[in-house]
């Protein structure tokens, strides 16, 4: 045999061990498939693909509403804007919340110059469907106005949580509007100023009782039956956490002026007499001091303190 003719051999030869050998593994793979790796369930775990989704729990906008806690408002007695002090740079990067706002609601990024100064950006105000390049023209509205917020229950609340609430950068809490829209609008509830915009009221009162229901602020029933109206046929939305108030204190009332909504039962906390008929869930207090009756039934073990749990 030729020199040629073995190489031509000897190199069949080894392209059919190669073919064997092929064969030969894909088989021994599939009668062994392999497992793959368990994927982590742990959020925690940083780094990780995750296999299961944290998806907030969403609630249709009657259930929104049923979260509130109804009682009638109380009076204004003690109010002055001064005691929710706003407009704060509470992070300490020179722009104070109004400017905060404004940069994060623009629709196009803004430039952000010395002491905060707003260059580039364009802003809806939903209320009325108005649209503008030039900041001055907006003004920043608490969807819940202070003052609304302190006949709801603010009035009860300690300095630090009243100027939280002034300052909250929570989407919903604070909005650019047109001053037109801010000033008509002024402290009133949905039950008499809904946005002419009908376009923006289920944002708009979505918004509204999200931010009472965070902040344990109670609604008034024509505010309810407002609010069921504007909402309905509106998406789901995601349910609030609520914001832990730590220190309330009792809210300072005029000479001669009744308490109203307050319960004597809950001296030093202002606390709605029933109905509706409260749990410990549905007031931010706890360790309330309990005298009298306890319509609510705070105290369960009668020691004089409701609620000392959590």
């Amino acid at each position: 045999m030729s020199t040629s003719l073995r190489v031509i051999a000897a190199l069949t030869i080894v392209a059919m061990a190669v073919v064997a050998l092929t064969v030969a593994t894909g088989t021994e793979n599939a009668s062994a498939p392999v497992t793959p790796a368990p994927t982590t369930t742990d959020p925690t775990a940083a780094g990780r693909t995750t296999a299961a989704v944290d998806v907030a729990a969403l609630v249709g906008a009657d259930g929104l509403v049923d979260l509130l806690v109804v009682a009638p408002e109380s009076s204004m007695g003690g109010y002055d804007r001064d005691l929710f002090p706003h407009w704060l740079d509470g992070s300490g990067d020179g722009c104070d919340t109004r400017r905060e706002v404004l940069i994060r609601d623009s629709l196009t990024d803004v430039a952000v110059g010395t002491r905060c100064s707003l260059d580039d950006g364009f802003w809806l105000s939903t209320y009325d469907g108005y649209s503008t390049p030039d900041p001055t023209e907006l003004e920043i509205d608490h969807v819940v106005a202070l003052a609304e917020a302190w006949r709801s229950g603010a009035a009860a609340w300690d300095p630090p949580t009243r100027r939280a609430f002034a300052n909250d950068l929570t989407p919903g809490a604070l909005v650019a509007v047109t001053a037109a829209m801010n000033r008509i609008k002024s402290d009133r509830d949905p039950s008499s100023w809904q946005p002419p915009a009908r376009g923006a009221w289920c944002d708009y009162g979505s918004a509204w009782a999200t931010t009472k229901v965070r902040w344990g602020l109670t609604a008034d029933p024509d505010e309810v039956r407002a609010l069921r109206n504007m909402l309905r046929g509106c998406p789901d939305v995601a349910v609030p956490d609520p914001v832990r108030i730590a220190h309330p204190i009792a809210p300072e009332l005029d000479a001669g002026e009744s308490p109203g909504r307050c319960d004597p039962s809950y001296p030093d906390v202002c606390i709605p007499p029933p109905p509706p008929d409260l749990d410990c869930g549905d007031i931010a207090a706890r360790r309330v001091a309990v005298v009298g009756p306890d319509p609510h039934r705070f105290d369960g073990d009668g020691n004089g303190v409701g609620c000392e749990g959590g």
